[in-house]
């Protein structure tokens, strides 16, 4: 028997096994979760930014309340995802635009096995705004799932006004810091 029949009908499996758990990958990603204008965010998401305290990369904690009465933009990401890494460039350009307006930009990352990279992931990519180490009580307490990355926009009342799940370019992610001002 012929061994190229066999390892084509073994790459087709793993081929076909590939693309089903991506498609439901992005089944779940997408479309972002956005709310419409003047409505609520989705309902699993809570209408309030949750209560949370983290370290920052530099061990430091910081509590949710530093962000009361500040609009804020809340990323989770992580370093080995690439839409994640993707868009930091226009984190890094929109905060630099707008951070003399009092917006807040926070980076919570959910690396685990790369999270000892951080530092040097923050500083190659001259991240400036406030990157925090997230947990799952974090990303329950959020409540959108588990697809990065997801952007949270939150009003100086504290409210979610919009919830961005999946690669966010930067005229978008500046449009809605806009809305927030």
């Amino acid at each position: 028997m012929k061994k190229t029949p066999l390892i084509l009908t073994i790459v087709a499996a793993v081929v076909l096994a590939a693309a089903v758990v991506w498609y439901s990958g992005r089944r779940e990603a997408a479309p972002p979760r956005e709310a419409a204008p003047g409505s609520a965010p989705a309902p699993a998401v809570p209408r309030t930014i949750p209560a949370f305290s983290l370290s920052d990369v530099s061990g430091n904690r910081v509590d949710s309340s530093v962000f009361r009465g500040k609009p804020a933009v809340i990323n989770f990401f992580a370093t080995w995802c690439p839409p994640c890494r993707e868009e930091i460039p226009g984190f890094v350009a929109v905060y630099d635009k707008y951070k003399g307006r009092g917006i807040e930009l926070v980076g919570i990352s959910l690396d685990t096995d790369t999270r000892g990279s951080l530092p040097a992931f923050v500083m190659a990519n001259r991240i400036a705004y406030r990157i925090l180490l997230g947990n799952i009580d974090t990303v329950k307490a959020f409540a959108w799932g588990s697809a990065i990355p997801a952007t949270f926009f939150i009003g100086r009342d504290g409210e979610i006004k919009n919830v961005h799940v999946g690669f966010i370019d930067r005229d978008t992610l500046e449009r809605e810091v806009q809305k927030l001002l």
